[in-house]
């Protein structure tokens, strides 16, 4: 049943292709034949110095320190509205390409979806001797926003950062108590 919508979709979206630029045609005729939702992540556990980080699946991961404690975890919902990335450096390059991040590489800074296989400890900017891994979640609220939040993980002393960007668009003005009360 899925793929029949999906194929009406497909059809319907071709009908209407003078209304979206190429870009938009080739990701709709992408998403068509190569869905998302075919990515499967490797899952299982990974050594990083003083941290397990052990990958549930594309959206869940824990990360414990060297007792066995619990010092991080992410788990989006299964929707399209939350996911998880790994990245090979602090200084992650968000690139977007008709509406969708692009992924991959072996650059300083490209991104990656979860799987075991995606994280990758490389050394911070400020401080060479310590190794690090991150993780990056993306939840978007449809075309009024998204937030993206970057943990930095120190795998030698399982201690982590926290990075936070959040983007609102307001298509119908500024309200008088957005963000904090203008109007006190």
């Amino acid at each position: 049943m899925n793929k029949l919508l999906l194929t009406l979709c497909f059809l319907i979206s071709l009908s209407t292709q003078a209304y979206h630029s190429d870009e938009h045609n080739k990701k709709i005729i992408k998403d068509a034949l190569y869905p998302g939702w075919d990515f499967e992540a490797k899952t299982g556990e990974k050594t990083f110095n003083s941290v397990k980080v052990k990958v549930l699946s594309d959206k869940q991961v824990q990360v414990f320190n060297e007792q066995g404690k619990r010092i991080f975890a992410i788990k989006c919902p299964n929707t399209a509205m939350c996911m998880v990335y790994t990245t090979n450096s602090n200084e992650p390059i968000y690139e977007y390409n008709a509406g969708e991040l692009k992924l991959g590489g072996n650059k300083s800074g490209s991104i990656y979806r979860l799987s075991l296989d995606t994280i990758y400890e490389y050394e911070h900017s400020i401080s060479s001797d310590e190794g690090y891994i991150s993780f990056i979640i993306i939840t978007s609220g449809g075309s009024s926003g998204y937030t993206r939040s970057r943990y930095d993980i120190d795998t030698e002393n399982a201690w982590f950062s926290h990075e936070k960007t959040q983007f609102d668009w307001l298509r119908y003005g500024h309200p008088g108590e957005y963000p904090y009360g203008l109007d006190n």
